[in-house]
């Protein structure tokens, strides 16, 4: 018999695990497991995981949106544990869920947690912090942590749109200089993405197609400011077709750091949540130091 610790955010997506607990008790009782359920409302009460998980639990779950599996899988890495995870989406938006080919179908999830295989992927440190599949600033990338809870559960993946239109009348742009592996630009800049991810805010065809998981290599693009109209429909069109190096105010470039020096104090976000507010940074790949069961 296996002990399973099933930790979830009980407000993402639309409460959607918190609805269906009786279909996880149910689940892992009929695969002859144990499961010890532990909602999470707010980074404090991972310190509470750290002491079910001296229980030496066989599997351990997380379930909720993207960040609530950053916060999760960030302890993990500060606390030096090891152990690999299972992911159950349950977010409004779920973008590395899709990158890992997780199934939105909640059961089909659920049975993946039991008979997934193991992948070591990379993740990203950000100073003292840690990201899954994206770190960005600038236009629209405050859309996810500015976004009521409220809103999100009524309208799902449609508020983000709905935030994100409201945004594009405040196009601000920021002077950088920017160093990666063979590349090093300086100029103004409406928007930064340093990536590892098949998917960002629920595009999916936005990211080249030789994204992979495990290579030790973020992508990063970052958007110069547009100077009329026509170069930022231009600017989208490329996102879109996938013609990143074809366009000249798209910078794009693979690499395993980057480091961004800005005139003034930058807000970034990471995995959509808040990551903090800074003139300075270095982003480091940490290549295939997680584990995640898929």
């Amino acid at each position: 018999m296996k002990h399973v610790l099933f930790v979830y955010n009980p407000v993402a997506g639309v409460g959607r695990v918190r609805k269906n607990l009786y279909e996880i008790i149910e689940f892992y009782d009929d695969n002859d497991c144990v499961v010890t359920l532990c909602p999470i409302r707010k980074l404090g009460d991972y310190f509470d995981i750290l002491g079910l998980y001296e229980k030496r639990y066989d599997v351990i779950v997380c379930s909720g949106g993207d960040g609530t599996l950053n916060l999760m899988l960030s302890f993990f890495m500060q606390k030096g544990i090891k152990e690999a995870v299972a992911y159950v989406p349950s977010g409004s938006t779920n973008d590395y869920a899709y990158s890992l080919g997780i199934s939105d179908d909640f059961k089909e999830a659920l049975k993946s947690t039991l008979h997934g295989q193991i992948k070591n992927i990379d993740i990203g440190r950000f100073k003292d912090k840690y990201f899954l599949y994206v770190a960005a600033f600038g236009i629209f990338t405050k859309v996810a942590y500015s976004t009521p809870q409220k809103t999100k559960n009524l309208l799902g993946h449609t508020a983000y749109i709905l935030e994100g239109i409201k945004q594009i009348s405040d196009l601000k742009s920021y002077h950088l200089t920017i160093k990666a592996e063979n590349k090093a630009v300086n100029g103004r800049f409406i928007l930064g993405l340093v990536t590892n991810t098949l998917s960002v805010g629920g595009f999916k065809n936005i990211m080249p197609n030789d994204v992979a998981l495990d290579d030790g290599k973020f992508e990063a693009i970052f958007i110069t400011e547009p100077s009329n109209l026509l170069e930022l429909h231009g600017i989208v069109s490329s996102l879109l077709g996938e013609k990143l190096d074809d366009n000249p105010q798209i910078v794009y470039c693979k690499t395993e750091k980057i480091e961004i020096v800005a005139e003034e104090d930058i807000d970034w976000t990471l995995d959509g949540e808040y990551g903090g507010r800074y003139k300075e940074i270095e982003i480091v790949n940490l290549k295939q130091e997680l584990s995640i069961i898929v």
